[in-house]
């Protein structure tokens, strides 16, 4: 149960970096089992957001297994948009594309 309350968690996130950039209108695919979770969140927007390289990178950074802990307790806590930069250090692999109009953000976790 952990596990898909922590998926959850990650969802929220990325649901958050879309109402960040006024992306009201979401579609949303989202699968979360005791072994992993897959997420996919993609929306319509005129032109791609200024940090969409920054969040495909921190979506790519090494996970840190030794923080996981305190960073599960921080995540969502406060509901800051700064609270997705420690989404890298929690998931496997992601991406963050923008293509004629439509922002798709997908990650990917093994618990």
């Amino acid at each position: 149960m952990q596990n898909r309350i922590r998926s959850v968690k990650i969802l929220e996130e990325v649901i958050g970096y879309f109402l960040h950039h006024q992306i009201d209108h979401q579609d949303i695919d989202f699968f979360a089992d005791y072994e992993r979770m897959d997420i996919t969140v993609s929306g319509e927007i005129p032109i791609p957001p200024k940090d969409l390289e920054h969040l495909h990178n921190l979506l790519n950074e090494p996970r840190k297994p030794e923080y996981e802990e305190y960073y599960w307790s921080l995540l969502g806590a406060t509901g800051k948009r700064q609270e997705f930069q420690l989404l890298g250090s929690l998931v496997d692999s992601g991406s963050a594309r923008w293509e004629d109009g439509i922002l798709t953000v997908h990650i990917q976790r093994t618990y």
